[in-house]
């Protein structure tokens, strides 16, 4: 195989320049398990946005891209938010590698979910559970002034390669009700951490949490002890903001409201916002993000 034709390649937009250096940056600083420390491992949150057909692009458009991006990010742990049930079950099928967990907000069985996927080969599931955001978190409901039913996908994991215990949470506070973001957030950061056999595990809390820094929600959740892996990362890129609207060029006025939180125990070595496209298009209205995880030293 020869090499690149770069004189064939057509001009690059500025917007096509930064998706292709936020690609880069990942790739080069691969997983943080392959960068030097068998326990390091790689989170991805990503907001998929709701199958819209209206929306442009559609979902069908949009998914590919997106199974092909994930792949390429290889994370050991992802969390999915607006995700419909069809929509888990073809991403499960393009991501053969993983397991996963999460339950339709409506019900407990139909409507959108915040699932969780895991490497099989890594990770071992000892338990998975649900709560929604509400009074009555062990069951169906919608809470306070939410315009939909919220919900908290929880699961504990068991790393096969040296026993490390690990508790995943990933969420999608409400975009209208303030008071059900700021309880929401109690809920979560008030979670005591899974133990298992004496032992305690770490903790990652990801999302969609419709909510940027210096918030009630957001401060409640940092206060709780945990941490914004963005902010203690020694190197982070990629755009401040993380909401898209479908528009690459934007990035919510740089307020980011996706985030990945961790507890003590966890180092963050690098920290990404990805703004991969096609055809100048995005792949979700919502940018993913990734963080790469080492246990913290001693």
């Amino acid at each position: 195989m020869g090499p690149p034709q770069f004189a064939r390649m057509p001009p690059m937009t500025l917007a096509r320049i930064a998706a292709a250096l936020a690609a880069l940056v990942l790739v080069t600083a691969a997983p943080a398990a392959a960068a030097g420390d068998p326990a390091g491992f790689r989170v991805m949150s990503y907001n998929i946005r709701v199958d819209v057909p209206a929306d442009n692009p559609a979902w069908v458009e949009r998914r590919p891209h997106m199974a092909a991006q994930i792949a390429f990010l290889d994370p050991d742990l992802l969390g999915v938010q607006e995700a419909q049930p069809h929509m888990v079950d073809w991403l499960a099928g393009q991501l053969p590698a993983y397991d996963h967990y999460g339950v339709g907000r409506d019900d407990g069985l139909v409507g959108e979910s915040a699932a969780l996927f895991w490497r099989r080969d890594r990770y071992e599931r000892l338990s998975a559970e649900t709560f929604w955001c509400s009074p009555t978190p062990d069951r169906p409901s919608k809470g306070w002034d939410a315009a939909y039913p919220r919900t908290v996908t929880r699961v504990v994991l068991r790393d096969r390669r040296d026993g490390r215990l690990l508790d995943v949470r990933n969420t999608h506070f409400d975009h209208v009700g303030v008071v059900a973001r700021e309880q929401c957030a109690v809920l979560v950061a008030g979670m005591t951490p899974a133990r298992v056999d004496g032992a305690s595990a770490e903790v990652v809390l990801m999302g969609d949490f419709n909510t940027g820094p210096d918030t009630a929600p957001y401060r409640r959740i940092v206060a709780s002890g945990l941490r914004d892996a963005r902010a203690i990362s020694p190197v982070t890129f990629g755009p401040a903001g993380t909401f898209n609207a479908f528009d690459i060029a934007s990035d919510n006025q740089g307020v980011a409201i996706d985030h990945v939180f961790v507890s003590s125990g966890l180092s963050v070595q690098r920290f990404a916002v990805p703004t991969d496209s096609f055809g100048g298009r995005v792949i979700s209205d919502h940018f993913p993000v990734v963080a790469d995880l080492v246990p913290a030293a001693p």
